[in-house]
């Protein structure tokens, strides 16, 4: 199954509405932890997860971050 990292950038104002948007949304995500800067000032979020290709990648997001997210497939390399 192919991996994505989505990443997700917004305003410092819209932080209440990017957390919002998460009530009654069904996802695989919800109620897990991720990373996020917006704590130290960033505005951003990133997931990695597991889906078929980039749109149900992004569908597991509730629209209002997936209309603001890319969604970027990656592999496991090994570094020399």
């Amino acid at each position: 199954m192919p991996r994505f990292v989505l990443h997700h950038r917004h305003e410092p104002r819209e932080c209440a509405a990017v957390f919002a948007a998460w009530k009654g949304v069904q996802s695989p995500l919800r109620h897990r932890a991720t990373l996020a800067s917006c704590l130290s000032g960033g505005h951003e979020l990133w997931w990695h997860v597991e889906a078929a290709d980039a749109s149900a990648a992004l569908g597991q997001l509730p629209t209002y971050l997936a209309d603001r997210t890319t969604a970027n497939e990656v592999r496991e390399v090994q570094i020399p």
